[in-house]
């Protein structure tokens, strides 16, 4: 059900059990601060990789699991995410550590992005808290334009970003 999708360097698709742990090693770093971390308890990540492959069941898209392609190492996640506390779907990214710096998250947030246009989705927001300076500044590479904020319940403002669809970024 979930394709496969690949870059110059990458192969998003499937989740692997290879992936939760590169994820749940991820989780453990201060890097994860913007995704609820760091945490140390594998099971957060577990349910964070479980809900974002069942979107796959409830809208037909979800998250994509990325490998490095020649090495096989897990190196990030690629996700359409759609909660129901989300009145359209954000383009999100994750990229593990040691793969930081290498420009696979634009290249995955794009392969995304392309890949969501032909299966006939709105154009995609990323919703990226205003500390993310990093996620802020590939989000702008990316053609995205700035449209507002949006609050999540506990309170949590964050920067919606709007992604050009049908565009070369």
């Amino acid at each position: 059900m979930i394709p496969t999708l690949t870059t110059s360097r990458m192969t998003l698709g499937p989740f692997t059990l290879a992936h939760h742990t590169a994820f749940s090693a991820f989780c453990a770093t201060e890097r994860s601060v913007f995704l609820g971390g760091p945490t140390t308890d594998p099971r957060d990540a577990w349910d964070s990789c479980m809900i974002h492959l069942g979107q796959w069941h409830a809208r037909g898209y979800g998250g994509f699991f990325a490998t490095e392609t020649v090495t096989g190492t897990p190196c990030g996640r690629f996700s359409i995410w759609h909660p129901s506390s989300l009145d359209e779907p954000e383009l999100s990214w994750v990229v593990f550590d040691g793969f930081e710096g290498m420009g696979l998250a634009a290249e995955g947030a794009i392969a995304l992005r392309d890949w969501a246009a032909t299966q006939g989705l709105p154009a995609l927001a990323s919703y990226i808290a205003t500390e993310n300076t990093r996620s802020i500044a590939l989000a702008q590479r990316l053609g995205c334009t700035r449209d507002g904020t949006h609050t999540y319940r506990p309170g949590d403002e964050v920067e919606v970003w709007r992604h050009p669809m049908g565009q070369p970024a």
